[in-house]
């Protein structure tokens, strides 16, 4: 009871705690709840004992009724009850001890009617006249009534009325919750406190209380209590000395249950401890007898949860409370020694009886009972303890003669209700003869409350021995036709009866019993649904932790987009990815799984491809045609012609995009692999996009992943990263992590990925285990399964496996039949069903000496030897296969092998080898019916099934069978409908080997097909996959195949060097090179190689001899050696005259190149051209001239649109203003071709066209949107090269035109990252130096000289340090020097900068970039020039030069210029002392820059304005300017400049700056 007081105050509303004074700090400390428990029942003991001593002392001497009794006085009493803020809200639950006080009077005693009044006058002080109030209105007699007694003033109550109890010298305080407010505390207060808060008026409410009774209000009370009475006051304080009699209860808000404890009766009736009123005390029997009546009148209702009766539901229910009530009192134990005897809570034995057992039901509905079943919540079980001790005095135990009995006892009594409860039989079911079982609840008048037994009291009387019970005989059990589990609970209750004879299964716990109770109510009797057949349990078991972090993951608790599940093989993986499933259906998520396998070869990209497929499939069959025709149009303008290589992969895309196959669009080989990964992914967004719930994606097995498909995956996890749009699941197998899937994985840190690592389980967990497949509960299976667990190390397949075999018989009337062989470690009958006792048993012993493989694919291979040959020969031919096998391949090998393929598979299905599926895709080419029986599709259990059945099967044989079925396979017609066939069948033969081949004439025919799958795979983008099958078709060549074989010899090798180099193995692709070159006829059979070779030198940075290896080809080519422009100028001269005199439609309309060695050489010279930009400049004039040749010569190829741009790039480079315009011509034929030929080969035209040419007729700020349109582009073609360069271009520009420098810096680092991820060092040098200087100008310029920056990059010294023969990466550190050193007026460093020295210089092409440097150079030049006392003209001169060049740009586009131009000519103004004329060309550009969004430049010309003001002396003009400049500055981002300004204008100006400034 003191638990349930302690725990219901903590509960309420508002909340009470308990406190205790530190002995140490005097500070008050909360208490835990056992404590806190412990002390409430020593308390009520203390106070119990004084106040019968009290009532005694007071009755001897004849004391009035009232007085303060002095033996106790100024002690503190508990208040029953609970003090509410509200005074109307004050109820007291003492109803039992009015009960007590109505008796007293009614037997006329004074002595007792004093006592009696004393006892109110504690226990009620602030609560007894709410009540008795309440009661005289419900009767009309309220006049009659005092009003009730206000409470105490809030200051006398410190916000909640305390008790004091000094318990072993510490305070002990109930009191209210933190921040609960006044008026909260538990009601507890010393007499005196109560009397004076409440005056008379305690005293004249018992007075009018005790004339209530005599008027009949209380009849109702006092004859609830029984006919008998309470006898006379050392009644009232021998029960007050119980403390589990306490009638004290405590109400907390108006919704919660009443405490549960053990109430004091007598003479067979029962005191009624009052709860709050919508809880309601039913005896147990009472409520069996109504709810059976009930449920025979609503027979409707009798099934509810699992298969279970309604009773049976409300029944369990009551068995767990009556459970949890009997664990509860038993751990209650008083720590007070008084009397050196210990005071236990626990019920005595002879009173654990369905007589004693009261139900108590909030919101008590009679007629309901039976057909709603009852709720925990809603529901408390007590039992009744009749038992009152003698004499009373303080160290006697009440309990004596009626002890708690032994475990065993108490554990059969409670059987003995449950019978009742659970089976709803009153009567009797017991046989004759069993005393034990017929004990009826003791009365008041058999018992002797002196503790003189009669021998007739049975409470008295030593407790029954075990032995001495005769328990339930089966048949009892079974005439009651109670469920299995139900009946087994019982059983192994009754069996505790049987003393020294008790079974094994009998129960040893009350623990024990409440698991299995709380168990079968969760769950259901379906759970325990005994069944001959062994099935094994697809439940999830002993992963708990790992349900709770997956469940949170999902639902987006943690902020993730997925879940990596890790372990070994048969642990469980895929099992809790189902659950995953499980719960994306339940909130109404999309679901899409995919599966790769170890040898099924099939087609690339295709693993993927399914879910992609799956996606469409259902949009297509959903959406409406309005929807699709909007969906279509979508994927048209995101895709465009590009969407012909999709079809490739995703022929189903036509259902939702049918434009997709009236196209093609041809890519460049090198790129298709980046650009099919960019198309599919978008493609996936797309789909995504489409969808209203959440996605969730399968990807099991990726240990067996390709390398195309990871990095796909990687991709599309890149892209979900900031939307969360879609949650991945993927597993894989950690102990088999091959060289493509660890990096990969390595890979995955910078993702939103939860990662959860699962092992074998742990005994628990074998346990929970066990019990799902047999069916019983824990604690029955808990011997077996460890067992079980020491032979299988926990693995859930293998444990599965192990039951199977050793769970195959079953029990006969004439002993043991097995319905399976034995295998070589079992006989099959370890487990067997036990038709007697309609369960699973089994023969621990034998388990325990069964001899068990270690690994579970040999104990699967051992398990096999018992199938026959037919079966065994059938698996051998799946395993051949992979990890399923569909239809029309099962076809093709029925009629290949000459036997039923179909039939044997169903057969081992049946056995449990195979899973056979019904599946509703058409089925694919090759299968002979399009009948639905010919659409099944057999697949493994589990993957190690497959590979104990392919690891069975000698290695000869399966090379064997590779062959075999990889030519029986392979499709005579080669069509995009037969991709799947294709890789299968390509992958059989490989599978084989070289070696396998007998007859050498097929070796290269096989070569062959391993050529045109390598093809295959290349148009899937695929390259890796191509490599691998270029490789093995090499690999069947004989050593004269170039004598014998030339055709197939030249193409496999050929194909293998161009794969080699789009897979990076730079390498393989030399030596296929240095073969062809050896080997080759002719050129043409050469140039591909020269190509590759080429290739492979750029990609290594080794640019000497890329130039050797250029020359070599350019001689073979038969071109002439490149010469710088001042050698050619004449022919160039020539070509722009015959460029002038063509309009633009006749350039457009050249016709198409056809020579292919010219398409070849302007290829090699555009490509290289690139390279030279970085290498050696002087050159490109002279490579871009030569192609424009070929172009008017010879027609247009795909690379003419970039042979137009680099050729105006040259043009610009002049800085002549007829080719400035001519540049700016070509420039924008080249976007225009580039839009008729529709060409991806130019994925660095949109670079070279608007970095280079562009900007001298486009805003600047445009630029950032072409080079943006251009990434999207060069990702659409594949060219990852060109995609980041563009990126780069765009984080450039936004430095340029003055956007946020902290949004620059974040695309700069995403930039870098895309470097490191494609291993670009080309770009790596600028992007570093770029990304320094933006730190500098946000952080300070100590940036410059860090280790690291963002620690992404290196420092601008160690990028110099290591860039240092790089031209370009001096020249961008050289302009960061001129910017940073005028923006921080770090004017020392600038006089010796090589950066005017590269100004003027010809071979150098200006671009945006380079411009801002002139611009900055200008204004340092116009500085020094006021500055320098020698040398003036040097500075002067310098500025005009770049002053004429700016205004040379001005004339084409003034939105660039303007400001800049407007800002030169004031400082040139002010150097030569024309300072009206300066004034007014500062605020010129002030405005131009700001009219044109340079704010940057904005900032600087007003920085410049207000030097320019303080040295004229207009001191209050010039601090207005340099504010102006300070927030430009920080609207730009560039904080450190703005810091920089603030201190000098702290410095200069003071206070004075700092008012200004705010």
């Amino acid at each position: 009871m003191s638990t349930s007081i302690v725990t219901q105050l903590i509960n309420s509303n508002p909340p009470r705690r308990f406190l205790e004074k530190s002995d140490e700090t005097g500070q008050w400390q909360e208490v835990p709840l056992k404590r806190a428990a412990t002390k409430t029942s020593q308390a009520l003991r203390d106070v119990a004992r004084d106040r019968a001593k009290a009532s005694s002392s007071s009755s001897n001497t004849g004391e009035q009724s009232g007085s303060t009794n002095p033996g106790y006085s100024g002690q503190t009493s508990t208040r029953r009850g609970a003090a509410r803020n509200n005074n109307n809200n004050i109820t007291a639950e003492n109803n039992s001890t009015a009960a007590i006080a109505a008796a007293v009077v009614k037997s006329s005693s004074s002595a007792a009617i004093s006592a009696t009044k004393q006892l109110l006058q504690d226990s009620f002080a602030l609560a007894v006249s709410n009540n008795i109030h309440q009661r005289h209105h419900q009767h009309g007699i309220v006049d009659a009534l005092p009003p009730p007694p206000p409470l105490p003033p809030p200051h006398q109550l410190g916000g909640g009325i305390q008790n004091h109890n000094h318990i072993g010298g510490q305070s002990f305080q109930f009191g209210p919750a933190m921040g609960g407010g006044g008026g909260g505390g538990l009601s507890t207060a010393t007499t005196g406190a109560a009397a004076a808060a409440g005056g008379e008026q305690p005293s004249s409410s018992v007075d009018a209380f005790l004339e209530e009774i005599t008027s009949g209000i209380w009849d109702d009370v006092i004859n609830s209590s029984g006919d008998n009475g309470v006898g006379d006051l050392d009644d009232v304080g021998a029960g007050l000395d119980d403390v589990d009699n306490l009638p004290l209860g405590v109400i907390g808000s108006s919704s919660a249950i009443a405490g549960v404890g053990v109430a004091s009766s007598g003479g067979g009736g029962s005191i009624i401890q009052q709860h709050p009123p919508q809880l309601t005390e039913v005896a147990l029997l009472e409520w069996i007898n109504a709810s059976k009546f009930q449920v025979s009148t609503y027979a409707s209702s009798l099934l509810g949860r699992g298969g279970m009766s309604t009773y049976l539901q409300s029944a369990l229910v009551i068995a767990i409370k009556l459970t949890e009530f009997i664990i509860e009192s038993d751990e209650i134990r008083d720590e007070s020694t008084s009397g050196g005897i210990n005071y236990y809570s626990t019920i005595p034995l002879e009173c654990i009886s369905v007589e004693n057992t009261v139900v108590c039901i909030n919101n008590y509905v009679p007629m309901a009972l039976g057909t709603t079943s009852l709720q925990e919540a809603d529901t408390t079980v007590i039992i009744k303890n009749q038992l009152k001790s003698g004499g009373g005095g303080v160290g006697q135990d009440s309990m004596s003669g009626s002890g708690p009995g032994d475990i065993g006892d108490r554990l059969f009594a409670i059987g003995k209700i449950l019978v009742t409860l659970l089976s709803g039989e009153v009567e009797e079911i017991f046989e004759e003869g069993d005393v034990s079982a017929k004990t009826s609840a003791p009365t008041m008048d058999s018992m002797n409350l002196n503790g003189n037994g009669d021998g007739n009291n049975k409470c008295n009387s030593p407790p029954k021995k075990r032995q001495q019970m005769k328990p339930y005989l089966p048949v009892q059990l079974e005439r009651l036709d109670l469920p299995w589990p139900v009946t087994a609970i019982l059983s192994n209750l009754l069996e505790c009866g049987q003393g020294e004879f008790i079974g094994n299964e009998s129960y040893s716990s009350f623990g024990d019993l409440l698991v299995d109770l709380k168990l079968l109510n969760t769950e259901g009797l379906s759970r325990f649904l005994q069944s001959p057949n062994l099935e094994i349990s697809d439940k999830i078991c002993g992963r708990e932790t790992e349900i709770e972090f997956i469940n949170a993951s999902f639902r987006n608790m943690t902020g993730r987009q997925g879940v990596l599940l890790a372990g070994a093989g048969g642990v469980g993986k895929s099992r809790i990815a189902a659950y995953i499933f499980e719960l994306a259906k339940m909130e109404g998520g999309l679901v899409f799984a995919t599966k790769f396998d170890q040898n099924q070869g099939v087609c690339p990209l295709a693993k993927i491809g399914v879910i992609i497929d799956d996606m469409i499939d259902l949009i297509a069959e959903n959406a409406s045609p309005l929807m699709l025709s909007s969906i279509s149009n979508d994927l048209d303008i995101a895709f465009g012609d590009y969407a012909a290589l999709l079809y490739e992969v995703v022929p189903k895309i036509i259902r939702v995009m049918p434009s997709c196959s009236q196209v093609r669009y041809q890519v460049d080989q090198g790129n298709m692999t980046n650009s099919m990964k960019f198309l599919m992914c978008l493609l996936f967004e797309k789909l995504t996009s489409y969808q209203t719930g959440r996605v969730t994606l399968l990807i099991d097995d990726l240990q067996w992943a390709d390398i195309a498909s990871l990095n796909l995956l990687w991709s599309m996890l890149q892209s979900n990263e900031g939307k969360k749009k879609v949650y991945f699941v993927s597993c894989y197998r950690d102990d088999e992590v091959n060289n493509y899937l660890g990096p990969w994985l390595n890979s995955l840190s910078g993702f939103s990925l939860d990662r959860i690592k699962l092992e074998s389980l742990t005994p628990d967990g074998v346990n929970q285990f066990v019990s799902e497949t047999l069916h019983l509960f824990p604690r029955l299976t808990r011997p077996l399964s460890l067992v079980l667990q020491k032979k299988t190390g926990g693995n859930p397949l293998f444990l599965g496996r192990i039951l199977s075999a050793i769970g195959s018989g079953r029990e006969s009337r004439s002993g043991r039949e097995s319905s399976r062989t034995s295998t070589p470690f079992t006989n099959g009958d370890e487990i067997c069903f036990s038709l007697s006792r309609r369960r699973w048993t089994w023969d621990i012993d034998k388990i325990q000496d069964l001899e068990l493989a270690d690994d579970v694919v040999f104990f699967i291979v051992s398990e096999m030897g018992r199938i026959s040959a037919d079966l065994l020969y059938g698996l051998k031919v799946a395993a051949c296969i992979g990890s399923r096998i569909t239809s029309d391949v099962i076809d093709i090998l029925s009629a290949e092998l000459g036997t039923d393929l179909r039939d044997t598979l169903h057969q081992l299905a049946e056995k449990g080898f195979l899973n056979e599926h019904i599946y509703s895709r058409e089925a694919g080419c090759g299968a002979p019916s399009s009948s639905p029986s010919s659409n099944v599709r057999f697949e493994f259990a589990h993957d190690k099934i497959q590979e104990a059945a392919y690891n069975v099967t000698p290695i000869h044989e399966q090379k064997l069978y590779h062959m075999m079925f990889g030519l029986a396979l392979y499709p005579r017609v080669m069509d995009k409908s037969n991709d799947d066939m294709l890789f299968m069948a390509i992958h059989q033969i490989n599978m084989a080997g070289p070696d396998s081949v007998c007859d050498l004439n097929q070796k290269p025919i096989i070569a062959g097909l391993n050529l045109n799958a390598g093809r295959r795979a290349g148009e899937r983008s695929d390259f890796q996959s191509a490599f691998n099958l270029f490789r093995h078709g090499i690999s069947y060549l004989e050593s004269d195949c170039w004598e014998k074989h030339y055709g197939t010899s030249v193409e496999l090798y050929d194909s293998a060097a161009m794969a080699a180099v789009v897979v990076n193995d730079l390498e393989a692709a030399a030596f296929y090179v240095t073969v062809i070159n050896a080997q080759a006829k002719c050129f043409e059979d050469k140039l591909n190689a020269m190509t590759v070779k080429l290739k492979v030198l750029i990609h290594q940075q080794r640019f000497e001899e890329a130039m050797e290896t250029f020359s070599e080809i350019l001689t073979d080519f038969g071109e002439p050696a490149l010469r710088p422009l001042d050698e050619i100028q004449d022919h160039v001269n020539n070509m722009n005259a015959s460029m002038k005199s063509l309009d633009d439609d006749t350039l457009l309309s050249l016709p198409v190149m056809k020579r292919k060695k010219s398409i070849a050489l302007v290829k090699i010279y555009c490509d290289f051209c690139e390279i030279l930009v970085f290498m050696d400049p002087r050159l490109v004039p002279a490579v871009t001239h030569r192609n424009m040749w070929l172009a008017l010569e010879e027609g247009l190829c795909s690379k003419s649109p970039l042979v137009f741009a680099q050729f105006a790039q040259t043009l610009c480079s002049s800085g002549n203003s007829d080719d400035i315009n001519q540049g700016v011509r070509f420039g924008r034929l080249a976007t225009a071709l580039l839009e008729k030929l529709g060409s991806s080969d130019c994925g660095s035209l949109y670079c070279v066209a608007y970095f280079y040419v562009m900007w001298l007729a486009q805003p600047f700020q445009a630029l950032t949107g072409e080079f943006k349109v251009g990434k999207k582009a060069a990702a659409l073609s594949g060219d990852v090269y060109n995609a980041v360069g563009n990126n780069c271009l765009i984080c450039l520009m936004s430095y340029v035109t003055g956007e946020p420098l902290a949004d620059v810096r974040r695309r700069s680092i995403d930039c870098i990252g895309q470097m490191k991820e494609q291993n670009m060092m080309t770009f790596w040098g600028l992007q570093t130096i770029f990304h320094s200087q933006l730190a500098a100008l946000m952080d300070g310029p100590h940036i410059a000289d860090a280790e690291t920056v963002d620690d992404i990059v290196v420092g601008e010294k160690k990028a110099l340090a290591a860039g240092t023969n790089s031209f370009d990466v001096l020249l961008s550190y050289e302009i960061n020097l001129v910017i940073r050193g005028f923006l921080f007026r770090q004017f020392d460093t600038l006089s010796s900068s090589t950066i005017f020295e590269t100004i003027f210089d010809p071979t150098i092409t200006d671009e945006p970039y380079r411009v801002m440097s002139f611009f900055f150079a200008g204004l340092v030049a116009f500085h020094f020039d006021r500055q320098s006392k020698e040398g003036g003209e040097k500075w002067m001169k310098l500025g005009d030069l770049i002053l004429e060049k700016m205004e040379c740009w001005n004339s084409l586009i003034a939105w660039n210029f303007q400001n800049k131009i407007l800002l030169l000519k004031a400082e040139k103004k002010y150097c030569k002392g024309e300072t009206e004329s300066a004034a007014l060309l500062y605020e010129e550009s002030i405005k131009s820059a700001h009219d044109h969004k340079f704010i940057h430049e904005e900032g600087v010309a007003h920085e410049l304005l207000g030097h320019f003001q303080l040295e004229r002396g207009h001191r209050l003009e010039a601090l207005s300017s340099f504010k102006s400049s300070v927030q430009c500055y920080k609207n730009w981002g560039a904080l450190a400049v703005a810091k920089r300004l603030e201190d000098f204008l702290q410095s200069t100006f003071g206070s004075e700056s700092v008012k200004l400034l705010r």
